[in-house]
């Protein structure tokens, strides 16, 4: 255990904290429930909830709800604990609670890159296997009463997981540690779960996203290039094209990736995929209700440690995304990123290329973002 880092006043006492991790994915899930009580002589609006260091560098989403009602609370990256390695976020709730008062809320977060594969090598067809680290207790700047955790793995097939005597059970492929009585600030008792995961991991490594808006056509078009990695166990020894042939009735049960699928605006039109060679014949726009998909298949099939490149476009009404305000400025609203099914994104960017003469222009972002930059997009007249 550890003690309370100084700069987090001790106003609170967690009477009970059930933590949930999720491994259904590459991207790590937690959920943690907690109740906690003012222990202050006044009331206190704010809660302090510790990241370690090493987990907040993989930190992609953060969001903080009241468990009765859904209601959001704000929250805010502060300070870091460089002794303790830890990064503290501070939770503001709605309205202050009174002494000896609980209130009952629930933490999200979602990581990438926390789970390794190992071994490090596989054939083929072979079957990939994950390790995941963490701590059996849950995060808090705070004393906690009670407490338990509950990991949910994607299969039976589990390998080894940390052994606590008395304290651990398995019921399929759920893992419960705890209940545990009475955790100081900080306390951290190593987790290893060795579990087969027999999926693809895929990693965008860069996107970018052009966007440019012509009011003269009313269109907006849209372009993005993709830089994909496989970041699964890689390949042991060299690919076999034989052995690919072979076994084209079980690729579905490796780790391969092979076929992609993007959501489209379902007003997308001229759609095309295109890779450095060229047009990439190997692909199809399929239409839904609400969207349209554009389903591709690459030159060769993606094994771990391998990566590809490619870039696809379209036009779409201006209109869907485009309105004019009384105070006569145009809003242009856009998803920041259309999502590749079952992958993660490492750097993003988007680039919004405005009409000649566009003048004063503000930006927000659902999220922070590293930088903005405003310049000059030269291109042909025609």
């Amino acid at each position: 255990t550890a003690d309370a880092p100084p700069h987090v006043p001790q106003y609170w006492r967690n009477t009970n904290m059930v933590r949930t991790i999720d491994l259904s994915s590459y991207v790590v899930r937690e959920s943690t429930a907690i109740a906690s009580q003012n222990v202050h002589t006044e009331p206190v609006g704010e809660y302090y909830f510790p990241i370690p260091g090493g987990l907040s560098e993989h930190l992609a989403y953060i969001e903080v709800k009241e468990k009765k009602t859904d209601k959001v609370f704000e929250v805010e990256k502060v300070g870091s604990d460089s002794v303790n390695q830890t990064q503290y976020y501070k939770i503001y709730f709605d309205h202050r609670i009174d002494p000896q008062e609980k209130v009952l809320f629930i933490v999200k977060t979602a990581y990438i890159h926390e789970l390794a594969p190992y071994p490090f090598e596989i054939a083929q067809t072979g079957r990939q296997n994950l390790i995941y680290r963490g701590n059996i207790y849950g995060n808090s700047a705070y004393y906690t009463e009670k407490q338990k955790t509950n990991v949910k793995l994607p299969t039976f097939n589990i390998i080894g997981y940390t052994q606590k005597s008395g304290s651990v059970s398995r019921n399929g492929n759920i893992i419960t540690y705890g209940s545990f009585s009475n955790q100081e600030p900080g306390a951290f008792d190593e987790l290893s779960i060795h579990y087969e995961f027999q999926q693809a991991i895929l990693t965008v490594k860069g996107l970018r996203r052009d966007l440019e808006i012509s009011h003269w056509g009313g269109n907006l078009a849209v372009e993005e290039h993709f830089n994909l990695t496989h970041d699964g166990a890689k390949l042991k020894g060299q690919f076999s094209r034989l052995e690919y042939q072979q076994t084209q009735y079980i690729h579905h049960e490796t780790t391969m990736a092979r076929d992609f699928s993007i959501n489209l605006p379902a007003h997308a039109s001229d759609v095309y995929y295109r890779d450095e060679i060229g047009n990439v014949s190997t692909s199809r726009l399929r239409n839904e209700r609400d969207a349209k998909v554009l389903e591709f298949r690459p030159r060769y099939p993606l094994f771990g440690g391998w990566n590809y490149t490619w870039y696809h476009g379209y036009n779409v009404p201006l209109g869907d995304f485009l309105r004019y305000h009384k105070s006569g400025r145009y809003i242009l609203n856009i998803p920041f990123v259309n999502p590749l099914h079952n992958a993660a994104f490492d750097h993003v960017q988007v680039r919004i290329i405005l009409p000649e003469g566009a003048s004063n222009v503000k930006v927000e972002t659902p999220f922070p973002i590293n930088k903005e930059t405003h310049g000059v997009h030269k291109t042909y007249f025609d």
